[in-house]
């Protein structure tokens, strides 16, 4: 089980019963034992590149960004560093010197993160000098994103600003409630166009412009069940989606659901767990679940068009759908390939330095992996 932000009295939580943190070797059951496969594909070491310290617990929330030819990357202790795609070589690093939460976020020029004590930080993109840095209401969990002369950025309290991306001055902000106990971490922004799409720690999803914070609308798309306060988790912490004019939203405890962006009416709704971002291509939804079951399901009805359960219990991350593969890592450090038509396992890698973090990263011919150890692999899928 990922790791639960407990708001709540020792009392309540007994009251519960137990919850463990996910990655906790002494409380996961083992990994499914890996099978031999035949593989149709090779996955070719290009570089790595060391981002600095190493990522433990707080890796989940410090993902890469790449914009333009560059890839940005953060540790927790501050260091802030961009590396050439083509070659993997650093082409500066900013030491912050702050405990950074959640990032990174890359746009418009700008090199965004933010802290666990609420501050907010964009560099420079193209030589890492800290442009401002704006004070939030409490810790920043997910990258920051930066549209339309805006960053928004999102804090654990339920709190979404709007900053300038000028100077940091805050330009609006609106709140949502938090559960007394919820998942920690949150989903990160999604921007199209001039709105933004955030999804909530209450099953709801809401979408604001980005310029003004006006709220356009805010949507349930999931409701809790259960008995007690565990079992009613219905945090949204997966990024939502858009293709086409619909956004694909994923609740832990709840439903994978197609939204209609203009009219707001749920097209189709499967019950799917996940905490985990979702991909997305022409046809399908990929998902990777609670139990760590990867999914293929239809975009126009949400039926399933595959599952692979030989992955169960290694702690997947969110998938990456490009070309005709699907790209998951695991808590191993191994990076799995499926065949995208059937959900069959072609190919596999095995990475250094841990488990693998976030999704795997396509950028043209090359996949980026970041592992828990803080070490950043650019490889090349070839068939």
């Amino acid at each position: 089980m990922k790791n639960i932000l407990i708001l709540m009295t020792l009392a309540s939580l007994l009251a519960c019963g137990s919850v463990f943190k996910r990655g906790s070797s002494e409380k996961e059951p083992a990994p499914e034992p890996l099978s031999k496969i035949e593989a149709s594909i090779d996955l070719g070491q290009q570089w790595a590149f060391d981002i600095g310290a190493g990522l433990e617990e707080a890796g989940q929330h410090l993902v890469p960004a790449v914009d333009g030819e560059q890839v940005y990357t953060a540790d927790p202790e501050g260091q802030i560093s961009a590396a050439g795609l083509s070659d993997g070589k650093r082409r500066w690093s900013t030491d912050l010197d702050a405990v950074i939460s959640g990032g990174v976020g890359a746009g418009d020029g700008l090199v965004l993160v933010g802290t666990s004590k609420g501050v907010v930080y964009a560099l420079d993109a193209r030589d890492g000098k800290e442009l401002w840095k704006s004070r939030v209401s409490s810790e920043v969990l997910t990258p920051p994103v930066t549209a339309r002369g805006v960053v928004v950025a999102r804090s654990g309290d339920g709190r979404v600003y709007g900053l300038s991306a000028v100077d940091g001055t805050p330009r609006w902000s609106f709140r949502r409630s938090v559960p007394s106990l919820s998942l920690r971490g949150a989903g990160a922004p999604s921007l199209y166009e001039q709105v933004v799409v955030l999804g909530f720690a209450s099953g709801k999803i809401v979408a604001a412009d980005v310029e003004s914070g006006r709220i356009i609308w805010d949507v349930s798309v999931t409701q809790p069940r259960g008995r007690n306060e565990v079992e009613r988790l219905v945090d949204i912490d997966a990024r939502p989606v858009m293709a086409g004019s619909v956004i694909y939203v994923a609740a832990y405890q709840g439903r994978v659901t197609a939204l209609a962006l203009g009219s707001r009416r749920i097209l189709w709704a499967r019950d799917v767990s996940t905490y985990n971002d979702l991909s997305v291509d022409d046809a399908n939804i990929y998902v990777t679940d609670e139990q760590d079951i990867v999914h293929a399901l239809d975009r126009l009805t949400g039926t399933t068009v595959w599952t692979q359960e030989a992955l169960k219990r290694r702690r997947l991350s969110p998938p990456t759908a490009e070309g005709d593969h699907v790209f998951v890592g695991d808590r191993e450090g191994f990076l799995h390939a499926l065949r995208k038509s059937d959900g069959k396992l072609i190919g596999r890698y095995k990475l250094k330095d841990g488990a693998v973090i976030g999704a795997p990263i396509q950028r043209g011919s090359q996949l980026l992996v970041l592992t828990q150890g803080g070490m950043l692999t650019s490889l090349t899928p070839k068939n």
